[in-house]
């Protein structure tokens, strides 16, 4: 009998559905099958799989409350995040790249600048890598995969993805949407467990995985992919900051801080989780925090009426619980939160926000991915900056400033892959914008142009019409060849006109016309 995965509501803690767990013994039978229905697939032209991705793209549309509300079962997020987040941004992502397929996708010119280059074909061209292992979270389980998914089939990939054990239903809707659309199944297929399955995985004939998750597990991945000489793309984990200039429209940026820093229940890896204050601002903007934290709504995600849902599992209760018990063993101040809803079934916690000093913020901090959020006040941006970047994550960051100038300024100086300047979170919804982490928080690309290059062979092709003629730099070498490429050096970059007027004659006679020319000449080897 096969094992089951159990699906529970963390908002009822009732069961709402079940998979069967995938053998770890059937992984490397799946990748066989992937890879013949790749060569096939690998084959269809740019149009017959734009056909199928377009057709995917409406049955998620026809389907997107069935959609959104197993999000909200499943994972416990507010059925209007699941709905104008997940499913929205995901009908984005597939028109996005459907619509961009031949600009992203075809061959295209690269053109030479040399003078010896310039009458050569030079050509970028795209191919697909094969099977491609994907290995997802539960926080964002139809974006998150989708994203990859989406460019991974359309440029001609196949896909085995692992969505989180706490999320498998949903990966099954969207898996089925994709075969009535036309995919062919092994194409698309589903490996479901949990950290056994994602082992294996990464061990079988994949050609490369791309992996979304904490930065213990993708480290551990990496030096497992290492060993084998298999390539990863690992988007890692965060602690997001937010630094609020002295400018900043207090009433706007607040509740963006709250937003940023509580929807999902904090449970983003580009939420907002430390929050830098101008000292000149920050008794205000704090009440103001502190305020609209207060007027949160906790609930089951299904109700119109809830803003912030449970948290995903009881580990992340667990988790978050610790956190708070131990910031308030280092000194730090609870301010409002701090306290797990236990009258009630399911993972809820307040949305908590915590006094952290100046001196106590310079500590590194883990990523909370929680409904927590830090705010430390400073004396300057300078001060700021220093703060935000001192952490060993890099995935985001945000600037809250009235001066453009002075917002812009301060995202140049985030060490971080991505910053957004009076708004948070969205930025991963913008399908042509490329996502990357730096330090602990990633490595390599998703979305956009990069993301799509990741599941690509880049291949550079060049070929000289003029195959019948000899090379200038080919053998035998000669004195007078040196000298001339020498002179020729003069010619093609000296900075002074008539140093390289003087070149150009002894570059013609010791080269000689026809060869500069690209002319036939007689081959003395």
């Amino acid at each position: 009998m096969k094992k089951k995965i159990i699906s529970i509501n963390p908002a009822t803690l009732k069961e709402i559905g079940r998979v069967d767990q995938t053998p770890v013994s059937a992984i490397p039978g799946m990748v066989e099958k992937a890879e013949e229905a790749w060569l096939l697939w690998r084959d269809k032209t740019l149009a017959e799989r734009r056909r199928v991705l377009r057709r995917a793209k409406h049955l998620l549309l026809e389907r997107k409350d069935e959609v959104a509300l197993t999000i909200t079962r499943e994972m416990g997020r507010p059925l209007g995040e699941s709905l104008g987040l997940e499913v929205q941004a995901s009908l984005d992502v597939l028109s996005y790249y459907v619509t961009h397929a031949g600009r992203l996708l075809n061959d295209r010119r690269q053109p030479l600048h040399h003078p010896l280059f310039l009458r050569r074909e030079s050509r970028m061209i795209f191919q697909p890598l094969g099977v491609l292992g994907m290995i997802s979270p539960w926080n964002w389980p139809l974006l998150i995969p989708l994203g990859s998914v989406v460019p991974a089939l359309l440029s001609g990939n196949a896909v085995l993805l692992k969505p989180s054990e706490f999320t498998s239903l949903v990966a099954q809707r969207m898996r089925q949407i994709f075969i009535e659309a036309g995919l062919p199944e092994d194409v698309f297929q589903l490996v479901f467990g949990g950290e056994e399955q994602g082992r294996a995985l990464v061990d079988s004939g994949v050609k490369k995985i791309f992996f979304t998750g904490s930065t213990k597990v993708g480290g551990e991945i990496y030096r497992h992919a290492a060993a084998r000489l298999k390539k990863c793309v690992l988007e890692m984990g965060g602690s997001d900051a937010a630094i609020v200039c002295g400018d900043a429209d207090i009433e706007y940026t607040s509740s963006g801080i709250v937003w940023g820093g509580f929807s999902n229940c904090g449970q983003n890896c580009n939420g907002i989780e430390r929050v830098f204050v101008d000292s000149g601002i920050f008794n205000v903007f704090l009440d103001r925090l502190i305020e609209k934290t207060r007027t949160l709504r906790l609930g089951e995600g299904e109700s119109p009426f809830t803003d912030i849902g449970p948290l995903a599992n009881q580990e992340q209760l667990r988790k978050i619980e610790k956190i708070v018990k131990r910031s308030l063993a280092e000194g730090d101040r609870i301010i409002t939160g701090g306290n797990a809803l236990r009258d009630r079934p399911g993972y809820f916690f307040e949305p908590t926000v915590i006094l952290r000093r100046a001196e106590k913020a310079r500590e590194e901090m883990d990523e909370v991915f929680g409904p927590i959020v830090f705010v430390t006040p400073v004396r300057d941006d300078e001060e700021a900056v220093r703060l935000a970047n001192s952490s060993r994550y890099g995935l985001s960051a945000t600037i809250w400033a009235g001066d453009k100038k002075r917002g812009r300024r301060l995202a140049r100086l985030m060490e971080s892959g991505t910053v957004m300047i009076n708004d948070a979170i969205v930025s991963f919804g913008m399908p042509e914008a490329g996502w990357t982490g730096l330090k602990d928080s990633g490595i390599g690309w998703v979305h956009g142009e990069k993301g799509l290059d990741e599941m690509l062979n880049v291949k550079y092709i060049n070929r000289d019409p003029q195959d019948r003629r000899k090379k200038l730099w080919w053998f035998p070498y000669r004195e007078e060849t040196n000298t001339a490429l020498s002179e020729s050096m003069r010619l093609l970059f000296s900075k002074n006109l008539s140093e390289r007027l003087k070149a150009l004659f002894p570059v013609v006679r010791k080269m000689g016309a026809d060869m500069l020319l690209n002319r036939p000449v007689k081959d003395r080897l």
